[in-house]
């Protein structure tokens, strides 16, 4: 197999990989960018910083706005898309458990299993895969005139592709994605036992 060839393999393979990830099939993220996708992500980044800088800096000045703002943010239907498929979810369960049952909201063992689970199955593909898709959506925000929303994405594919941080969007695509899954398991069970009696 020659060069060419084997590049092109291994790009159909990224693309494959990146799509297996999450709930995108059938929507434009299951397919990679073209290029003039990618021209317009590149110019959507150099907008920000040119004509937004003062919201990013909002953005690095206070971290705990910045995480509560982007946790609403990717509860948003427009990021559905990015909710994990079933084998990931599968694959934290597996490796962390069962999410624990808290009786506070100010009670830290969901957030901290959370982060477990995100860290177990978070490698450095798995991050970078999910952060290119995540920056796919910052053209369309910026031509939305959604300025702090693509300023949130693309803070958020920055820390997304950091090595050990479990960003608010790792953090609300696990939680989306796991109530998603146990509630379609508790429906499957339901009618097991329904058709069992």
């Amino acid at each position: 197999m020659g060069r060419q060839a084997q590049l092109k393999r291994a790009r159909r393979e990224q693309a494959e990989y990146v799509a297996s990830l999450t709930t995108c099939e059938g929507t434009w993220l299951e397919k990679r960018p073209e290029m003039e996708e990618q021209r317009q992500i590149v110019a959507a980044t150099h907008l920000l910083i040119q004509k937004h800088l003062p919201i990013i800096n909002e953005f690095k000045r206070d971290v705990t706005a910045a995480n509560l703002y982007s946790l609403e943010l990717f509860r948003d239907e427009l990021f559905k898309p990015l909710h994990f498929e079933d084998w990931v979810v599968e694959q934290m369960i597996e490796a962390v458990g069962e999410p624990p049952i808290v009786e506070s909201q100010d009670d830290p063992a969901f957030s901290s299993y959370l982060q477990r689970a995100v860290l177990s199955v978070a490698t450095s593909r798995f991050r970078a895969s999910l952060a290119s898709q995540l920056r796919r959506f910052l053209p369309v925000l910026i031509n939305a005139e959604r300025y702090r929303d693509a300023v949130c994405v693309d803070y958020n594919a920055f820390r997304t592709s950091l090595g050990n941080e479990v960003s608010p969007f790792l953090v609300q695509m696990t939680l989306q994605s796991m109530a998603r899954w146990y509630e379609e398991h508790e429906e499957e069970d339901e009618e097991l036992s329904e058709a069992a009696e």
